[in-house]
């Protein structure tokens, strides 16, 4: 005769477990392949298992806030600043086209108002980041 307890079924009895028929068997046997769990609380039963709900994450601190938004607007200035320097480069050299110039324009405007954020009313909780050029 077949057994089951939590999580388990087996054909030998063990500590906790409960007698179940050879089709209870056969149905906790395939819902197991099929990653249900087999539970004997009130009763016999294959279902899906349960997964307890997330923690909420913890609220940042204003500090927090400001320090993460500046962080970001660190991280997109230094991408502005990788884009600029090869253009300010060509232009330079006299080596730019109109396309190097209008470029250039437009990633220094960006860097500009990123520059600005903190300047922005709701800094740092309601941030409007500017579209980075294409």
């Amino acid at each position: 005769m077949p057994y089951a307890s939590n999580g388990t079924i087996s054909t030998d009895w063990h500590e906790g477990s409960i007698e179940i028929t050879d089709d209870q068997y056969a149905e906790a046997l395939a819902g197991m392949c099929s990653g249900l769990v087999v539970s004997i609380e009130g009763g016999f039963s294959v279902s899906a298992p349960v997964i307890p709900p997330l923690p909420e994450p913890p609220k940042m601190t204003p500090e927090q806030v400001k320090a993460a938004t500046l962080g970001m607007r660190d991280e997109l200035l230094g991408v502005a600043t990788r884009r600029i320097a090869p253009l300010q480069d060509a232009i330079d050299l006299g080596e730019d086209t109109p396309a190097d110039v209008e470029n250039l324009k437009l990633w220094k405007q960006y860097r500009v108002a990123l520059s600005r954020i903190d300047q922005q009313p709701g800094f740092p909780g309601t941030v409007a980041w500017p579209a980075a050029p294409n």
